[in-house]
């Protein structure tokens, strides 16, 4: 592996580390104290039922909890912006536009041109396979190899076009 992926790599995990398991869980409890401290322990009506930090705290989380998780499901299935991180994420992503190495490389695409070439005979041989098709049948199945060798076929947006 060079070094400018190790890189990358690291950096990659450092926020998914940090923003995950780190920032989020301090950000809840310093936000969970800070009203406390500041909104709810000087007045004396919410003192009375939150006498304490943690039994605010775990109020908060049955509260928060539903909520978030329905924000979120609303999120995902409601908003466009689910789709749209989707949509950036497929597009930089390497493997759209190549085969996946382990079992899509050694398994799936050999299985696949297989039993694309045993049908193409079968046509063949029912004399139900027109010229066109036998071309583009053999575009993909050059397309399929060219995967097979580990190129890429088409073009991401982040590449430069020729």
């Amino acid at each position: 592996m060079n070094f400018s992926r190790l890189i990358f790599r690291s950096w990659y995990y450092f926020r998914l580390g940090y923003g995950t398991y780190v920032a989020f869980p301090l950000g809840f409890v310093s936000t969970m104290i800070v009203i406390y401290e500041l909104a709810l322990k000087d007045v004396p009506q919410v003192h009375d039922y939150f006498p304490h930090l943690y039994i605010f705290g775990i109020i908060a989380l049955l509260i928060i909890g539903p909520i978030s998780i329905y924000a979120g499901l609303y999120h995902m299935k409601r908003t466009g912006a689910y789709s749209a991180e989707a949509s950036v994420l497929t597009e930089s992503n390497p493997y759209v536009y190549r085969a996946i190495p382990g079992k899509e490389r050694e398994v799936f695409l050999p299985l696949m041109m297989l039993t694309a070439k045993a049908l193409a005979k079968m046509l063949e041989q029912q004399h139900s396979m027109t010229l066109e098709d036998q071309r583009e049948f053999q575009t993909v199945l050059d397309k399929a190899n060219t995967l097979l060798e580990g190129a890429s076929i088409g073009q991401s947006k982040n590449e430069p076009k020729n």
